[in-house]
């Protein structure tokens, strides 16, 4: 009787681990992924932001209308 308590326990222990396992790699999949593109810096503020979002004029890079006047 003694061997089939220990059996049962291993199986518990090691279906709360694998349960434990799986939920820590779901809330790892929802962490946002960094961006790839490149940070540039805003002339006056020296805010720096993505690429992708900079005004450029004359040049010369602006994070916003606000900073482009």
């Amino acid at each position: 009787m003694g061997i089939i308590k220990l059996i049962i326990i291993v199986l518990i222990v090691w279906l709360g681990i694998s349960l434990w396992r799986k939920l820590r790699k779901k809330s790892d999949n929802n962490l946002a992924k960094p961006s790839t593109s490149k940070m540039r810096s805003c002339h006056v503020c020296k805010t720096h932001i993505p690429e992708n979002e900079v005004i450029i004029q004359n040049g010369q890079v602006f994070c916003s209308k606000k900073c482009l006047r």
